[in-house]
């Protein structure tokens, strides 16, 4: 049996912090890393890693589109349908620039959701068809697909908004349309209501990732799981029905699973949750694939940590185990190898 675990965030990307890890109990995490094969590779971001193991190129791959495939109730896209992540954000000055912060910081209710949605498609009709799958990650389907290349959230969050408008032929209108969107959120009863309580405004959509969904997707194993929608996507693209991450279910049947317990914390430096993460992951993961290898239930693993110091790859078969001169390895240990 054959198990690939994928855990972008693994390797902590700042390299000023001095043992990130120390002092966490990791034992079956460090027995893996010591008995392993290790090789790292240039950094790669956990989307293109991804988008390749499922033999797409990553610089074709629309994110929207597989975001919105793997959604739990929102329905499936057409085929050949383009789509735009138009995701709520908040804008706020910080030293004279204008600064994004993304959908988690905001709160946003159901109700809250519904309202400005259906707002959005009174007042935007002739811009396309806007539709929210949760509170946090909305939709559109533009009327025509946009000639314009846009920035992915992720590497606009806590940035000035103004390095990271759209580019390409029609970019001017979709900062247009994003400008107008901005004065009707402004305006809107549900962002006064929120001003009155003191909580941040919902002012503007932040469109990326346009597309169809690909038709060439191949998953590199017979099952995936996955929690997120656009690993989950991906899977759907491939024709698997992606599972959610379970260590029971993975170790009956070759399985590709991602584990993002640690990809925000990572992203935002937030070391403690980094560390929270890692723990769960001992318990819930580590432990029990390190007794699958011991009683010969697993016979591989490969661990594959994408990142943006170096792209950790870890193989390790069962009789690895018993090499009894190889010795645990910690995971500070291993990030002192990294540039």
């Amino acid at each position: 049996m054959h198990l690939h675990l994928v855990l972008p965030g693994l390797l902590w990307p700042g390299t000023q912090t001095a043992d990130p890890a120390g002092g966490l109990d990791l034992p079956a995490l460090e027995r893996l890393l010591g008995h392993g094969r290790l090789r790292t590779s240039a950094p790669t971001g956990a989307d293109d890693w991804l988008h390749a193991a499922f033999a797409l190129d990553p610089q074709q791959v629309s994110a929207a589109a597989l975001r919105r495939l793997g959604e739990e109730d929102a329905g499936t896209p057409s085929g050949g349908a383009d789509w735009l992540c138009a995701d709520p954000v908040g804008l706020s000055f910080a030293r004279e620039h204008l600064i994004l912060a993304d959908a988690s910081t905001l709160d946003i209710a159901a109700g809250e959701a519904a309202a400005l949605i259906d707002a959005l498609n009174d007042t935007f009709a002739d811009v396309g068809r806007f539709e929210a799958a949760t509170p946090e990650r909305w939709y559109l389907r533009p009327a025509e697909p946009p000639a314009a290349r846009f920035v992915p959230l992720l590497q606009a969050v806590g940035r000035p908004v103004a390095r990271s408008l759209p580019e390409g032929a029609d970019a001017s209108r979709w900062q247009r349309v994003t400008s107008e969107i901005q004065i009707m959120l402004h305006n809107h009863p549900v962002n006064r209501a929120r001003e009155e309580a003191g909580r941040p405004l919902i002012n503007s959509l932040w469109l990326w990732g346009g597309g169809h969904v690909p038709a060439s997707a191949r998953s590199p194993l017979p099952a995936v799981q996955a929690a997120s929608p656009e690993v989950r996507g991906l899977a759907r693209a491939a024709g698997i029905d992606p599972r959610t991450p379970n260590p029971i279910d993975a170790l009956t049947t070759p399985t590709l699973v991602v584990l993002e317990h640690l990809a925000r914390p990572a992203l935002h430096l937030d070391l403690d949750a980094w560390r929270n993460g890692l723990a769960a992951l001992e318990r819930e993961w580590y432990v029990p694939v390190l007794d699958a290898l011991k009683t010969g239930r697993l016979k591989t693993l490969i661990l594959s940590a994408p990142g943006t110091r170096a792209t950790l790859e870890l193989t390790l078969s069962a009789r690895n185990l018993w090499k009894f001169w190889q010795r645990p390895r910690s995971l500070d240990a291993l990030h002192k190898t990294l540039p």
